[in-house]
């Protein structure tokens, strides 16, 4: 009997990611949308020896969220195509002009599905075989009209750092005062000559304060650093420390 089992990677499925990776990538870690433009290009390409179906869409945060139901003020021509082996396929991004704020950057999120072929008879002789569609997912930042890139390149440094409690713990608190979302790929609590590193990449939203976790951490320390990597908009990862806002 002829098995065929097609998984969509809507989430994040451990399994999926473990037993397939995606053959279609896209180039770039991140979208910026100047809000003077109506439209930017994102390229994809197929790094396989097969041809390979892409369906594009984008969402407003949900991860679960269907391309027929996923509502952003986005339009993605073409939406759906073929790319074969090793060619690549520009997409483009239109802003259809929908009321954002403009006062502060807005998020959303590309993506991409890589929905491979149907092997031929020869390459699974027994006729069973497992499948996979696999999804890259990548943000979109809104950049309104006035907030500059030199200004969301310093971002970064106007973040203040504090210990709060947190549940039974502690937890590093960053406040952003800016109108850019600050995006960390590690951040760590350096004190008292030990380590105490936050163990999920983080992201602060413009205008706001986000928390991130220290486990270990027993006692608020007194003095301390924060050791962290901060994102580029070229996708580029850089180090910087800072010491602890007091109190």
């Amino acid at each position: 009997m002829n098995t065929t089992i097609r998984t969509t990677l809507m989430g994040v499925l451990a399994f999926a990611a473990a037993s397939a990776q995606a053959q279609v990538i896209v180039h770039g870690t991140r979208v910026i949308f100047p809000g003077d433009q109506r439209e930017v290009t994102v390229r994809l390409q197929n790094t396989a020896e097969r041809a390979a179906l892409v369906q594009t869409w984008t969402d407003d945060g949900n991860p679960e969220a269907k391309p027929e139901t996923a509502s952003t003020p986005f339009l993605l021509r073409p939406p759906v195509f073929r790319l074969d082996a090793g060619k690549s396929q520009v997409v483009r991004m239109q802003f259809t002009g929908a009321a954002l704020p403009q006062d502060r950057e807005s998020l959303y999120w590309f993506n991409a599905l890589d929905i491979p072929p149907k092997p031929s008879a020869d390459k699974v002789p027994s006729g069973n075989f497992l499948q996979f569609s696999v999804r890259t997912r990548i943000k979109i930042f809104y950049r309104p009209k006035g907030l500059t890139a030199s200004a969301a390149a310093a971002a970064h440094e106007k973040v203040q750092w504090k210990v709060v409690p947190e549940g039974k713990g502690w937890a590093l608190q960053a406040s952003n005062p800016t109108p850019y979302y600050v995006n960390f790929s590690q951040i760590d609590l350096q004190a008292g000559g030990k380590a105490y590193p936050h163990s999920d990449i983080g992201m602060v939203p413009p205008l706001s304060t986000a928390t991130f976790a220290l486990p270990g951490l027993g006692s608020k320390p007194v003095q301390a650093d924060v050791q962290y990597v901060y994102v580029t908009d070229q996708g580029a990862n850089l180090t910087r420390s800072v010491p602890l806002s007091v109190p």
